[in-house]
């Protein structure tokens, strides 16, 4: 037959503890958080509070949380060198293409290539001719907004690990991640594309969250 018990609240975490009526006034353990107590005892219709002896030596320590950090710093490393190179790479190109005779031979190199490639080849060699300066042109033209976004990117990638190395900004490592997943660090796709998806997947885990809250 089951002994008679009475509920009392845990003094340090407030658990709700049965405790057998024979076990009143002895010293007993919560359950939940481990601490050490004094069950109360009966004085007339009510009961005493419970008195509290210690609470375990490690009630209150942080987690260790060795294996998520490390596993959240191997992206945001990743996502620093994408950063650091990208930013290298466009500001080096933007002077490039901002000098009119350097930059309209880069841009005439890259149509060459496409050629090789066979993109847009096998029109008569007097439009082709023409053909290439037009398109010579509208890559610079384009070069010189779409490398000043990829610098602005460049520097959100690198900034982004660098919040996931310092705990600072949960949100802003997320858009990092998204831009590097979508390889828009210029010449850094496939290590981008590679950090940013495990950096997303790493921090929408609950490790990953808790790691900006230490």
């Amino acid at each position: 037959m089951t002994p008679e018990t009475e509920i009392i609240a845990c003094p340090a975490c407030k658990h709700v503890v049965r405790v057998p009526l024979d076990w009143l006034g002895t010293q007993v353990q919560c359950p939940e958080c481990k601490a050490m107590f004094r069950a109360p005892v009966r004085a007339g219709d009510q009961l005493t509070e419970a008195v509290l002896i210690s609470r375990p030596a490690t009630a209150g320590a942080p987690k260790p949380r060795t294996r998520p950090d490390v596993m959240l710093m191997l992206p945001a490393f990743g996502l620093l060198l994408c950063g650091v190179m990208g930013v290298l790479v466009n500001a080096w190109l933007l002077v490039l293409v901002a000098d009119p005779v350097k930059g309209k031979d880069w841009a005439a190199k890259q149509v060459e290539t496409l050629r090789k490639m066979g993109v847009g080849a096998g029109g008569p060699p007097e439009k082709q001719a023409e053909n290439d300066a037009q398109e010579t042109e509208q890559l610079l033209g384009q070069f010189r907004w779409i490398l000043p976004a990829s610098l602005v990117v460049s520097v959100v990638v690198f900034l982004g690990g660098l919040s996931i190395v310092l705990r600072r900004s949960y949100r802003l490592a997320q858009v990092a991640c998204v831009l590097a997943a979508l390889n828009f660090a210029h010449l850094c796709c496939i290590p981008g594309a590679i950090a940013g998806l495990w950096g997303l997947l790493m921090l929408g885990s609950a490790e990953g969250r808790e790691h900006f809250q230490r």
